[in-house]
């Protein structure tokens, strides 16, 4: 008995360095003088596995089963029915030897492998958890829980693990390429960028490598190095979707958008990428490249693939709206994006109240906000209704559709006539002699790109220095917490609150945020300070034809707007020097009642 387990302890010490052949020999010929030893014929159905003969490794370990039912036997069995695509039969095999010999790292972590292929996810998470605590230093455990906890969006935890396989495996890329990847995810760019440099210094030309290095880049406004890393991914993989999209996006950022347009029709003339995820953001992206140059007919179009990447959960028994008036019934008009797009293209809701009735639904901080809307024909009145927060959707809603699908919808190829469309009444305690300038400097801190739309506090600071004038922070969120200046905090609460506080101040200087169209849908005066390659809405196609009175450019979509644009993709710590010495030099004169010319 000791001989036959020292042969097939010999043949499985070959089979592990790679000589299939002479663990076969080995085993065979033990084979043919025990036929019915388990350990041999289970050694076979582990050559039989290697030679990529999962079928007969199905027979070997069944009849070694038979004869001995072992844990790591049913482990064998279960791999190898996973190989054939047996799923149910894999589990269930597996599961016998987690139970048979719970203490076995392997049983658990092949279990783990055939739940995710069910897509049993939690049970998969449960069992490489399990061999975890069995054999915590494992790279390959360790990776493959953090894999699956980042698919689920846990990507703080799947940071600490990805973490945990670069220490363990310092001199891999891989690791530090997951690592990155996760940082980037976490919105972590600084610590994302280190990572992805270091991966790419020790695999250099990873496709996947530098596709991760170049959104991060681009997140924290390295246009230019950005482009060279996307440009190098795309040379390694020129087939994959989702790097040429990605590098469409940083070539429209960088002003290239012909080179960016042919990227994305290139995807879309592909009609496997064309139907999948790519497929949606490269329309998506091809059409805030055609309005960015004015192409609006075409770019609504295009727009509308948002609705695939991002599809309407909250309804789904209400059908999409086509534009056409409803014979009967009334429509559901929603938010779907931020506050700032809900205040934008509500300027459009007398021109879809021509056609249909509405129900009118918006986040419930701009309900009373809403609701100061002139109505010179009554059609609000009559034919809206604003949905009270936590209301149910009437029983005679026949459709529904996006505030942001209503040019499309409606055939509006430019920007209606502006009038002010939100008009509140002026805050109590607001107004006065003194000049009162408010400011707004960050967005949301979660938006991916958010770094190179908010302006950083230290570099505001030169506007405190204008004197005469009186600042007040118009600024939500964190980042009020944290003003460039001495400044008067505004009245909290809802929009209309802001609203009220914005009637009552002479200017607004803001970044790309809310504030900037809640302030231009008010007619009120707005500065808007505005990155270079920044959003399609402000871009040139967009500017009036006559000179404007203080930046670089006024806007169609709201005329007392003026931008102060980045002149360039220049690095973070000097992209707002120059757009913030333009609003300080414009500050002075306007305070002074002094024209750009005078």
């Amino acid at each position: 008995m000791d001989g036959r387990q020292d042969e097939v302890a010999g043949a499985m010490a070959r089979l592990a360095e790679g000589d299939r052949d002479g663990a076969a020999s080995v085993l065979r010929a033990a084979l043919a003088r025990a036929p019915d030893d388990p350990e041999i014929l289970h050694g076979m159905a582990c050559v039989a596995r290697a030679s990529g003969r999962a079928d007969l490794a199905i027979g070997l370990a069944g009849r070694a089963i038979a004869i001995l039912p072992a844990a790591h036997f049913h482990i064998t069995l279960g791999c190898a029915l996973h190989e054939q695509g047996h799923l149910e039969p894999a589990r269930a095999a597996l599961h016998v030897a987690t139970l048979r010999e719970p203490r076995d790292v392997r049983g658990h972590a092949a279990l783990a492998a055939v739940l995710g292929a069910m897509g049993r996810g939690a049970e998969a998470e449960a069992s490489l958890r399990a061999a975890l605590a069995l054999r915590p230093a494992d790279a390959a455990l360790l990776h493959g829980l953090a894999a699956r906890l980042s698919g689920r969006g846990a990507h703080g935890e799947a940071e600490d693990l990805y973490r945990r396989v670069r220490d363990l495996c310092p001199e891999e890329g891989a690791a530090w390429a997951n690592h990155g990847a996760v940082l980037f995810a976490l919105n972590r760019h600084e610590e994302a960028l280190a990572v992805l440099e270091r991966a790419d210094g020790l695999v250099p030309d990873v496709a996947e490598t530098l596709n991760n290095l170049g959104l991060v880049r681009m997140a924290l406004g390295h246009l230019p190095q950005a482009g060279v890393a996307l440009a190098r991914a795309a040379r390694l993989a020129p087939e994959d979707a989702r790097i040429a999209v990605n590098r469409a996006t940083i070539l429209a950022e960088l002003g290239e958008d012909g080179v960016a347009e042919r990227l994305l029709r290139g995807v879309l003339a592909d009609p496997v990428a064309a139907g999948g995820a790519e497929g949606a953001r490269a329309a998506f992206n091809l059409g805030t490249v055609l309005l960015a140059r004015g192409d609006l007919a075409a770019g609504w179009r295009f727009f509308e693939a948002r609705t695939r990447l991002l599809p309407e959960g909250r309804w789904p028994d209400i059908a999409p709206w086509d534009g056409v008036a409803p014979p009967r019934g009334r429509l559901l008009l929603h938010a779907e994006q931020g506050v700032g797009d809900a205040l934008q293209f509500l300027r459009y809701l007398p021109y879809c109240l021509e056609r249909a009735r509405v129900v009118l639904e918006l986040p419930p901080e701009l309900q009373r906000l809403v609701g100061t809307t002139p109505d010179p024909d009554g059609l609000i009145a009559s034919r809206c209704t604003v949905l009270r927060p936590g209301g149910s959707v009437p029983g005679d809603v026949v459709a529904r559709c996006a505030l942001l699908s209503l040019p499309h919808l409606l055939g509006m190829a430019e920007p209606p006539p502006f009038a002010p469309y939100l008009l509140p009444a002026l805050s109590a305690g607001a107004g006065g002699g003194e000049r009162r300038v408010g400011v707004c400097w960050a967005g949301n801190p979660a938006y991916r790109f958010d770094r190179r739309r908010s302006i950083p506090p230290e570099e505001l600071a030169p506007l405190g220095e204008v004197a005469g004038v009186r600042f007040v922070s118009l600024q939500h969120g964190v980042a009020a917490g944290d003003p460039p200046f001495a400044m008067e905090a505004a009245a909290s609460g809802d929009w209309l609150e802001t609203a009220r506080a914005i009637a009552g101040l002479d200017l607004v200087v803001t970044v790309d945020t809310a504030i900037a169209h809640l302030a231009g849908a008010m007619g009120r005066p707005v500065w808007l300070l505005n990155r270079f390659g920044g959003d399609w809405r402000w871009s040139a196609a967009f500017d009036r034809a006559e000179r404007p009175c203080w930046g670089d450019a006024a806007s169609r979509w709201y005329p007392s707007l003026d931008l102060f644009r980045q002149a360039g993709p220049d690095m973070p710590a000097c992209a707002w020097r120059g757009p913030v010495a333009a609003v300080c030099a414009a500050l002075s004169r306007w305070r002074d009642g002094r024209l750009a010319g005078d």
